[in-house]
């Protein structure tokens, strides 16, 4: 090496260092989090001798503990956090009507002590925020049955394609990416990932179900996991997570014959202390012919969730982060994007955390967004998640993981696009059993505008998929057969065996409400009734059962309770439902816990963002996101740039 070439390189290297960590502040990555201008101070009291754990707590807006004319109309702008400000709580805005002063919030927190209390903070006051209610996030089991609008694409029943079958898999396959490549009697390779940090395999097959497995691991040296493969002329492109149990980040290999990658990665987004960069998909848009890099950053420890994207026109060119953005930014878990085009519509699909893993897709008008959530989220939920989406002539086909509480497996389910997007929800078979009736989300238009609830008719039950003893068990109902009833089921060990009860419309117009103990299907004793609660239910009513040993506690319209009792204690657990006998509607249902007494709310006096409430909710995020940023921009410049020079470098040299 001559004199001149190292200093050249030197040189070079050192300015492009110094120019990448002296851009300006406004060239960050990561869109500045929102501004709560107000909040107010929330105790949780627990009066009970038990603590409580991720338990849920009834918050009471009224005029005289919040300012609704400081807040966003619709309530979009409330957010709960922890006394630290850092911490994001769940929270479900059961109903908001500022015009009336009134509304009613539940929020999730991770511990109330017994006999003791808990602050937590409601922020309000943001032009900006994202509406984060979410009654999935926020209860064990939650269904408003979505929203009106075209959804996806409808699935077709899962099919198990890929379990842990060879000496190396020290885990089950996980993620499959594939490629069409027709080569060694094999039309389609797929790159398969095993759960945590298990490496990364070949499988080969020549209908996308049926699988033959490379007999050794492709890599399986530095916690390689999560591949994305392409192929582009007559090379592979893989993206994959390196160090995914250490500090996670994103590198680059290829290949000529799909087998031997190369033995040297490029890293693509380096390391970053504390934050994870994970997930790759790798997407080539059928209207550019540009390439798109998508992956999560974020997780717990760095207390943000993000879906970034760069853009290239070329694999090697998203090195480069020139591009990068930040497409979603949210406070709770969300990862795995992957990215899909069809009939002009751009399919962003992720995966979230609520109580089990399930699978939200966004759609938009472009590869960069601006990206919703479809109308039908979760489209999958049961514990199905990191979705890759692959389209081969006029079909969908799908691979998931599924976590069948034995472990993790690969599924694969297909969809036929020529039938187009589903504009009707379906009910979703990984939490509602049909048992006798007729049961089917449908649109209803009312004053409050188009919605979804779910049309219940005949005489049967719709049991969910979530077992358990002592619970609450609620949902909003009416009727729309006068002489018809509904109800709800708790404990319910089948159709015919569990406890009910049932609301139906008495003479004189007002809602009756009995219940009973339902054995081999008849109604073997009524425990307990009431009426007179001047409610008719041929409008909406909430309808609450709390059950607690062999006590159950029933309520209307958050009303007066009216306790029941069954002195055998017939049926100790089960699971909970829906009942109709005639014609019936259902909206918001909620499986949540219980504790007697309830934990209350107590709201206090607003406070004033200003600069010396060092706890404010986004403050210390917003000082953590400007270091995270800088350091990922410093780190990523510096390693594409020294990349260029080294390849001045090798040409000088020749």
């Amino acid at each position: 090496m001559s004199r001149i070439n190292l200093a050249w390189l030197v040189a070079l290297v050192f300015a492009l260092s110094m120019w990448a960590g002296a851009l300006p502040q406004s060239s960050q990555l990561a869109p500045a989090p929102p501004e709560w201008r107000y909040r107010r101070p929330v105790t949780l009291a627990n009066a009970g001798p038990t603590d409580l754990r991720d338990f849920q707590t009834r918050v009471a807006l009224d005029a005289q503990n919040f300012d609704f004319d400081l807040a966003r109309p619709d309530g979009g702008d409330l957010r709960f956090a922890d006394e630290d400000g850092r911490r994001y709580l769940p929270h479900w805005v059961e109903r908001y009507d500022a015009a009336a002063r009134r509304a009613v919030v539940w929020v999730k927190t991770p511990h109330i002590p017994a006999v003791g209390q808990r602050t937590i903070y409601l922020y309000y006051g943001s032009a900006t925020a994202d509406d984060l209610s979410g009654g999935g996030r926020t209860f064990e089991m939650f269904d408003d049955f979505g929203r009106p609008g075209l959804g996806y694409y409808t699935f077709g029943p899962p099919v198990t394609v890929m379990t842990r079958t060879e000496a190396w898999e020290t885990e089950a396959p996980h993620t499959l990416s594939v490629v069409e490549l027709n080569r060694d009697g094999y039309r389609y390779w797929g790159y398969y990932g095993l759960a945590d940090c298990g490496g990364i395999g070949l499988a080969r097959s020549n209908d996308l179900v049926n699988w033959v497995k490379w007999p050794e691991p492709l890599l399986n040296r530095d916690g390689e996991r999560w591949p994305s493969a392409q192929k582009v002329g007559d090379r592979i492109y893989m993206i994959y997570d390196r160090d995914h149990c250490g500090v996670s980040h994103l590198v680059m290999r290829t290949s000529a014959d799909g087998v031997h990658f190369d033995s040297a990665y490029r890293v693509v987004v380096p390391q970053e202390a504390g934050v994870r960069n994970q997930n790759p998909a790798l997407f080539r848009d059928p209207r550019t012919g540009m390439f798109y890099l998508y992956w999560f950053r974020g997780g717990s420890e760095a207390g943000f969730w993000q879906i970034k994207m760069r853009r290239a026109w070329s694999v090697e060119g998203l090195v480069n982060p020139a591009s990068e953005r930040v497409l979603l930014d949210v406070p709770y878990e969300l990862a795995a994007p992957n990215m899909m085009f069809h009939d002009g519509a751009y399919f962003l699909s992720t995966e979230v955390n609520e109580n089990a893993w399930k699978t939200k897709i966004y759609v938009g008008p472009s590869p960069a967004g601006p990206f919703a959530p479809l109308p039908d989220a979760p489209q999958l939920s049961d514990n199905q998640a990191c979705l890759f989406q692959h389209i081969f002539a006029t079909t969908l086909h799908a691979y998931i993981c599924k976590d069948t509480g034995a472990g993790w497996v690969l599924n694969h389910r297909s969809a036929d696009l020529s039938a187009g997007r589903s504009a009707r929800r379906q009910l979703d078979p990984g939490v509602w059993t049909a048992l006798g009736g007729a049961w089917a989300p449908i649109e209803i238009d009312e004053a409050i505008g188009a919605r979804v609830a779910l049309g219940a008719s005949g005489e049967g039950l719709l049991m969910t998929a979530l077992p358990g003893s002592d619970y609450v068990f609620e949902a909003r109902g009416r009727l729309r057969d006068p002489a018809g009833k509904w109800g709800l089921a708790v404990r319910v060990q089948d159709a015919h065996n569990h406890y009910r009860v049932e609301v139906e419309r008495a003479a004189d117009g007002n809602a009756l409400a009995r219940v009973y103990r339902v054995v081999n299907g008849a109604r073997e004793v009524e425990l307990a009734g009431a009426s007179n609660f001047g409610l008719d239910p041929l409008d909406w009513l909430k309808l609450s059962v709390a059950i607690r040993g062999n006590e159950m506690w029933v309520r209307l319209n958050d009303g007066d309770e009216f306790a029941a009792a069954d002195p055998q204690a017939r049926f100790a657990a089960g699971r909970s439902g829906l009942w109709v006998a005639g014609s019936a509607q259902f909206d918001d249902v909620v499986w949540r816990k219980v504790a007697a007494p309830e934990p209350e709310a107590v709201i206090g006096a607003r406070e004033q963002n200003d600069a010396s409430s060092s706890n404010w909710l986004g403050r210390d995020e917003a000082a953590l996101r400007v270091v995270a940023d800088a350091s990922h921009r410093r780190l990523t410049w510096l390693a594409a740039l020294l990349m260029l020079a080294t390849l001045g470098f090798r040409r000088s040299r020749r």
